[in-house]
């Protein structure tokens, strides 16, 4: 009879203890998932700020350029930075008086999220 009774328990204790490691299991699963959803996520949005900054620092030295090749002459013009922004720079006495980066188009984002609102 007591051997009867702790293979009974050795069952419960092995399906107690199973669960427990399936449920570890699953949250290293999800966790995994998260993590790599954030690096991606992340990956993205520096290769864009990357991007940003490239064509920045572009405009800026064709800025340079057109300011050094007049010898500092007043002048005011614009580069072309990418298709929505453009860098207006003004010169005058020598000096730069405006560098100004304005954008040419309205924002819009890359992606929608829905949004819920709660009516009362």
């Amino acid at each position: 009879m007591e051997q009867k009774k702790r293979e009974n328990r050795t069952i419960i204790n092995i399906g107690t203890s199973l669960m427990v490691v399936i449920l570890i299991g699953m949250a290293f699963a999800v966790i995994a998932a998260l993590a790599i959803s954030s690096s991606h996520n992340n990956y993205s949005l520096s290769m864009k700020l990357r991007d940003h900054t490239n064509d920045y620092y572009a405009a800026s030295n064709e800025a340079y350029e057109k300011i050094a090749a007049t010898d500092w002459v007043d002048q005011e013009f614009s580069v072309d930075i990418n298709d929505n922004q453009v860098l207006n720079v003004k010169v005058t006495s020598g000096e730069i008086t405006c560098w100004q980066v304005q954008n040419t188009s309205s924002w819009e984002a890359d992606s929608t999220q829905p949004v819920i609102t709660i009516l009362e």
